[in-house]
């Protein structure tokens, strides 16, 4: 009910199995002593901490603020852009130059004069304290200042929604990670923010390969990546390398980012046209390390799994939570570090087969 994923050790998973199906507090006590040769100590010291983690409730101690606004929609915005994607337009009203900042630098390609279709609107204002999102007439949803990454993953929600003509149930997941593909495959760059996983991807798109994803890749109730159109981040250590590939970054705009500590510019997608979901055949938890040439090994899938969940918006629907760990578990998963940009478009190029 949290929509939290817990990974545990077999026997630690057993007795959280045994009381989440009803057995009493003194029953699993005596099962764990006889089960696994524990003192009575040792075995209620375990099922009560394993009980802690079911009691465990989230603490809404703040939501009661959160359930208005201090105050209604602006009358007036500082801006308004109107985008299209697919078929959708999308009319965007910002209250101020930080939020314009926060979220027109990631669709500025896509943006449009005129409606000419389907439209929907997104309202973004905020005050000192907290966000304020309208989509539509609906009810506003409000964010404190600290959880601006879901604001971004709601309005970027509403996107992927009326492009593919989808509701939130229908998608699996999605992951804090970059997609790279050819017409049928793709590989997720994973990793750690300030890991490379954007300038990685900027490579492989100067290579040939295409950009599906960046920062936001959507994953189906089916395990198949669609496209998403924000552009992609390039630190200022990566401008020497891409803009010989992309001559467009010397004439962009600069940002800076005081709440990740750092300087960007915006680079445009070129993606491919084809709107098809495409299937994942590798997970590839990637870093740029300047003292290493190349290195790529097979990674742990239970280490995979810790990293991937911290960084993912997953389905909290039973179905599509099973079919999640199936997914994953069928996934091959990898660790490449490289400071060999040739290698490494080499070794990408050959999971894509």
């Amino acid at each position: 009910k949290t929509n939290q994923y817990l990974q545990l050790e077999e026997g630690v998973f057993r007795v959280f199995e045994r009381l989440h199906n009803g057995h009493s507090i003194a029953d699993s006590i005596d099962w764990c002593i006889h089960t696994y040769n524990l003192t009575r100590e040792q075995a209620q010291d375990a099922v009560m901490q394993v009980n802690t983690l079911i009691s465990t409730k989230i603490n809404y101690a703040n939501q009661a603020s959160k359930d208005t606004f201090i105050r209604s929609v602006p009358d007036s915005f500082y801006s308004t852009k109107v985008y299209k994607f697919q078929s959708s337009f999308f009319h965007l009203f910002y209250e101020d130059a930080a939020l314009e900042t926060m979220f027109h630098p990631l669709f500025a390609h896509l943006g449009v004069d005129k409606a000419d279709g389907n439209i929907i609107q997104i309202r973004l204002f905020s005050d000192q304290n907290q966000y304020g999102l309208q989509i539509n007439n609906d009810k506003i949803s409000v964010w404190t200042k600290a959880e601006d990454h879901l604001l971004k993953g709601q309005v970027f929600m509403a996107f992927l929604n009326a492009a593919y003509a989808k509701k939130e149930n229908d998608w699996l997941g999605v992951m804090h990670a970059s997609a790279i593909g050819n017409k049928q495959n793709s590989v997720l760059f994973l990793g750690d923010s300030g890991n490379g996983k954007s300038t990685a991807s900027a490579i492989a798109l100067a290579s040939g390969l295409s950009l599906i994803a960046d920062d936001f890749v959507p994953i189906d109730i089916r395990g198949r990546v669609l496209a998403f159109p924000a552009a992609i981040s390039v630190k200022k250590q990566a401008l020497s390398f891409l803009s010989p590939h992309f001559p467009e970054l010397e004439r962009a705009k600069e940002y800076e980012l005081k709440a990740m500590n750092k300087t960007v510019r915006y680079l445009a997608p070129k993606m491919t046209s084809n709107a098809l979901p495409v299937k994942v055949k590798s997970l590839v938890f990637i870093k740029y390390d300047a003292t290493i040439d190349f290195e790529f090994s097979v990674l742990d899938k239970h280490v995979a799994f810790q990293h991937l969940v911290v960084d993912s918006w997953l389905s909290p629907i039973e179905e599509n939570a099973q079919f999640f760990m199936d997914w994953i578990a069928g996934l091959p998963c990898y660790i490449l570090s490289y400071s060999n940009n040739e290698k490494m478009i080499k070794k990408i190029k050959e999971l894509l087969v």
